[in-house]
Formats: structure tokens, sequence, C-alpha cells
């Protein structure tokens, strides 16, 4: 997940909940971008939320990041303080990272992070993976060299189930990043073989018709994920305020369904991923 992401549209969400009367300034708050998948250590990225009329500059976004929090992941039997960890090639470049604790599907985990004498916590569960079936692309771009990236899976019909895609173009990113339009529920596939296209994240929001394709030539990992409900929920109400706003500076109204509690309120979220990874080489 591009931690830049979820840090700039809860920073503008928030934001945009504050221009009714005058400059009114926004309540500041946590935000918290944690993660968890099968085999892999938990990765917690924290920073503070923006009003809609502050400064946006380098030094501002820099005063933002948290640093000085005690987080830690429990597994209900073993419990791990994470290690603050900084990577000045990511935004932002402090993170929190387990060295020991990593993650096992099916079982449920619980985020405590401790910061400016306030508590939150959320818990998540990691769901079995589902493997893709079958990759392809079809050249269905508005030119020869654009294209659509297909996937084909079996969804299980015996309960419900969630999902979350990402892709990494593997001379372009260098982490991966959700796929626009990421989420999806099999509420109209129940049980059945399904197909969709993966979309890219465009790089521009104001030119989704023509940013969303992959290029021919590019190889292409494909992330395909499962997650709970209440992970699910977070990115599908935040996506859906995201593209429905129609730019960055708007709302809908919507509220983003975070899965964070605290002695204060907070924003963002704490889930786990059960992941199965795919290349496609696209020529």
């Amino acid at each position: 997940m591009k931690p830049i992401y979820l840090i700039i549209s809860m920073l503008l969400i928030w934001g945009c909940e504050s221009i009714e009367e005058g400059l009114p300034s926004a309540e500041q708050k946590l935000v918290i971008d944690g993660a968890i998948e099968q085999g892999q250590f938990p990765i917690v990225y924290l920073t503070l939320s923006s009003g809609f009329y502050d400064p946006v500059d380098s030094m501002n976004l820099l005063d933002l990041i948290v640093t000085t929090a005690r987080v830690s992941v429990s597994d209900g039997e073993n419990e791990e303080v994470l290690t603050l960890f900084r990577n000045e090639g990511y935004f932002p470049p402090y993170y929190y990272r387990g060295t020991d604790l990593r993650g096992a599907i099916g079982k449920e985990y619980t985020l405590e992070v401790r910061s400016r004498g306030e508590t939150y916590t959320a818990t998540t569960t990691i769901p079995a993976p589902v493997a893709l079936d079958s990759l392809w692309f079809l050249q269905d771009g508005p030119s020869d060299s654009l294209v659509n990236i297909w996937v084909r899976f079996k969804d299980d019909g015996s309960t419900a189930n969630r999902y979350r895609s990402f892709t990494r173009i593997i001379s372009r990113n260098d982490r991966y990043i959700p796929a626009y339009q990421s989420t999806l529920s099999d509420r109209a596939f129940n049980g059945e073989s399904f197909s969709y296209p993966i979309l890219k994240q465009p790089d521009d929001f104001t030119k989704v018709a023509q940013d969303v394709y992959f290029t021919l030539g590019d190889t292409v990992n494909v992330k395909f994920c499962t997650l709970d409900q209440v992970h699910f929920d977070f990115w599908r109400t935040l996506e859906r305020e995201l593209y429905s706003a129609g730019n960055p500076f708007g709302s809908s109204g919507n509220e983003v369904e975070s899965n964070i509690r605290g002695t204060k309120p907070a924003l963002g979220v704490w889930g786990g991923y059960g992941a199965s990874y795919h290349r496609l080489i696209l020529k």
C-alpha cells in the first residue's frame, strides 16, 4: 500500500469538513495507517491530520509525522513493540515495523498506539488468501500501446468474501500501489468464477479515462488480497468518498468507517491481508 495515498486522502477529507463558517480550524487527529499480512511483519505509519486552510509545504508535512509513539501488536499470545525505522525514499520517511512477530492466516491481531497521553486500539484478522486462476491483458485502451489487465478467480460460496487488489510496475514502482477502485465484494457473484479488469491507480485523478491503463512492454506484479468486513468497509467508504466527490477539495458527506478506537477520535485503519502474488508480462 502506498502510505501517501491514505495520508493525503485523510488530510483532504478531514479538512473538507471544516469549511462552513469563516476560516475555522479543524481539531487535529491522529491518522493511523497499519497493515499486516501472512508471513510479513506488521507496518504502521502515524501522522497527524491537517485542516483545510493549514499551509501545505515540505516542512509542514514533516511536522505531521509522529515518531515518539509506543506502537505494539499482539496476536493474543505474543506481543511485540514495533521499532521506528527511517527510509528517506518514501513519505512519510518514518514508520513502525515489527522484527519478530509475523502475520499468520486465521489469527486475530490487536494494535495499540500510545501517543501524546492518549491510547488507540484496533483489531483485525488475516483471512485465507485466494489465488488468481488466470491473468491476461486486452488492448482496449485509447491507443494500441495501452492495455487493461484482466483476472479470473473462483469465489468461495460458503461465506461472504471481500477482496482488494494492488499493482506494481517493475520498471516504475518500488512498492505495491492500490488499484483504481481497488475493493470488491462477492455480493453479486458468491460461489462463482468471476473475471474483472484491475485498473492502474491514475497519477492524475482529473484524467482517469486516459490514466488507468498499463503499457505494452511493462512487467506488472499483481497483489490480490482478501480482507475482513471491518477492514473492507474502511477502504470501500474511503474510495467512495474520493471518487464520488469528483475533486480533492470536495466532499460527498459520506462517513469513512474507521476501526480505530481511542480516548480521543482518530482516523485511519488497522487491517489484515491474506495476499497472493502474481506476475504478468505485457507482450
